[in-house]
């Protein structure tokens, strides 16, 4: 009976806990809570502590002086022995001095003559220069013409030229050496030689240029 009552009691919290768990619980609303953000409480200043000064090193005592030691006896000092005076040594006798006459002077032997100069060798002897010629055949000068108003008159005479040859052959510049008297005949014969060629002055074997005096001479025929 007690049994029956027991499972019978057992099957009804069973059923409770069943229908129970069959109803649909209802949700609960959730309470809104404000927070608001504060500011971290400021740290705490650490005090100081006062610092004690350490305690003051025990000085040492200074070490005693040192004990002077025992002066050490000195030996007696020994007396030296003195030695008799010694006997007085007579002097000897005085060495005269002899003196020479001093030796005659050698002769002085004469120098000796120094060697005669070497020849200075003679300077190289200058290249000849070989003067311009105008006198070659082959050169085709013509002779300055006459003037006609000379010829007229009768004028004659000689003209002596100073021609300046460049080492081409030609004459650069022409001045009159020696004139005939008569200026016609001087100007004839200057324009002439300024037109000539020559053969070149010659120094070795190299053309120079040179000076050369050129003789014209003007005569009427018979």
């Amino acid at each position: 009976m007690v049994a029956a009552l027991v499972t019978l009691a057992h099957a009804g919290v069973w059923y409770g806990l069943a229908a129970v768990r069959d109803e649909p619980t209802p949700a609960r609303a959730f309470k809104v809570i404000e927070a608001a953000l504060l500011a971290p409480p400021p740290a705490p200043t650490p005090r100081l502590l006062p610092v004690e000064p350490p305690p003051p090193t025990p000085r040492k005592p200074p070490p005693p002086p040192p004990r002077p030691e025992p002066a050490r006896p000195q030996p007696a000092p020994v007396p030296l022995p003195v030695a008799a005076p010694a006997a007085p040594v007579a002097d000897p006798p005085p060495v005269p001095v002899v003196v020479a006459p001093p030796p005659a002077p050698e002769p002085a032997r004469p120098a000796a003559a120094p060697p005669p100069p070497a020849p200075a060798s003679p300077p190289p002897a200058p290249a000849v220069v070989e003067a311009p010629r105008f006198n070659a055949a082959y050169l085709n000068n013509p002779p300055p013409p006459y003037p006609p108003a000379a010829r007229r008159r009768g004028i004659e005479g000689q003209v002596i030229v100073r021609a300046e040859v460049q080492a081409d052959g030609t004459c650069s510049r022409a001045e009159l050496k020696q004139g005939s008297g008569h200026g016609l005949l001087d100007q004839a014969a200057l324009d002439a030689v300024k037109k000539w060629r020559f053969i070149p002055a010659r120094k070795g074997s190299q053309a120079v240029a040179a000076w050369v005096d050129v003789p014209i001479t003007f005569k009427l025929e018979n």
